[in-house]
């Protein structure tokens, strides 16, 4: 089941609810975001006193299933059972998009925590030091971040970029959102005159997108074998020989 997410209002009407509220607020925001499958939850007072806002995410209907059946025996809903919710539950739809100045911090945890090291988080924040991070593409869910696809330069007989490398949060897996991100990159790519991708990875995988192991057999690379493919943006016909040369930063990872 995918991504859920909750929003609306938290309606007080008498002196008694809103001190409920103030009470045990704190606590039933930390025990929520303690779970692991909430994603973010967010409780603001609007600018009437009687009024908070709330917006929440998690990973999986189930995990939602969950918070709701925690919740329903805690102090928070024996204190505001009889308060007003004006609520909305709906499937989480995330934005993908090129990253902004303001994204750079949140893709190196997202690719650090994904990865479970730091090799690849380090690699994409060499790359956009060296200017060789040219496409790099997240997925936001609110203020989650559940993925990052990294699209960089490449010394090839054609102009082309390498995908590499791409970073999903664990808990959100399974729903799509690494094949958005790299479809994403791969129009942008086409967009902007690019002719080819050069990936690493597992053929079984990436031959959805249209990579080819075959179109990389010729290829002279320090990661020739039966995992690089080679996609052909303009469907023109790439050169098929020559040599591969991935951006520098690449020769740091292990």
């Amino acid at each position: 089941m995918g991504l859920t997410t909750l929003s609306g209002h938290l309606i007080c009407i008498s002196a008694a609810e809103r001190a409920a509220v103030l009470a045990h607020l704190p606590d039933h925001i930390r025990q929520t975001m303690r779970e692991p499958g909430c994603l973010y939850f967010d409780v603001a007072q609007s600018t009437d006193p009687m009024v908070w806002s709330v917006n929440e995410a998690f990973a999986t209907r189930a995990d939602f299933k969950a918070h709701q059946a925690r919740t329903a025996s805690s102090p928070w809903a024996s204190a505001t059972m009889g308060i007003r919710r004006d609520y909305a539950v709906e499937r989480g739809n995330p934005e993908v998009r090129p990253e902004s100045p303001s994204d750079t911090g949140a893709a190196y945890l997202l690719n650090r925590d994904a990865f479970g090291r730091n090799d690849e988080a380090d690699l994409v924040n060499a790359l956009r030091a060296s200017g060789d991070l040219i496409l790099s593409m997240v997925a936001v869910l609110g203020r989650a971040y559940l993925g990052h696809a990294g699209f960089s330069a490449l010394e090839a007989p054609f102009h082309g970029l390498a995908l590499a490398p791409v970073a999903v949060r664990a808990n959100v897996r399974g729903q799509g959102i690494a094949d958005r991100l790299i479809r994403s990159g791969i129009s942008l790519a086409r967009d902007q005159g690019y002719e080819g991708i050069v990936v690493l990875g597992d053929p079984a995988y990436y031959a959805r997108f249209g990579f080819s192991v075959a179109a990389a057999r010729d290829f002279t690379s320090p990661y020739a074998g039966p995992h690089l493919m080679v996609l052909d943006l303009k469907r023109a016909g790439l050169p098929t020989t020559g040599t591969l040369t991935y951006a520098p930063a690449f020769d740091a990872l292990g």
